[in-house]
């Protein structure tokens, strides 16, 4: 009866170890469901800012200057609609980088915001 209570105790040890083990591993892998790669970090400021009009002009589907919820859909609208700042149900290039810089906006697909 000893040796099988033995077996147990070590058994669960391994099994505890093995999670802990993992779960810390785990926590230090980069997320892998994020739409951030990580090359704007290499990027100039002045790269980052031609990415930035690249994109929006792209999305600015009448070339008006503004994107509203009609040209980016409702998902990236529910992402973007907090930086209208003026509130007119549209979002200038300004307003964005605005939010982006006060933190509201993250860089990621799920509208996570950046960190504190």
């Amino acid at each position: 009866m000893k040796k099988i209570t033995s077996r147990l105790g070590l058994g669960i040890s391994v099994v505890v170890l093995a999670a802990s083990v993992s779960s810390l591993a785990l926590a230090d892998a980069p997320k892998a469901d994020k739409a951030c790669s990580g090359e704007h970090a290499q990027r100039t400021p002045a790269e980052r800012a031609q990415h930035a009009a690249e994109k929006f002009k792209k999305a600015d589907k009448n070339a008006d200057g503004f994107l509203t919820q009609a040209e980016v859909g409702d998902k990236r609208w529910t992402r973007i609609s907090v930086a209208d700042a003026n509130k007119d149900g549209k979002v200038s290039q300004a307003e964005l980088t605005q939010a982006h810089a006060d933190g509201k906006i993250g860089h990621g697909k799920r509208g996570d915001k950046r960190p504190a």
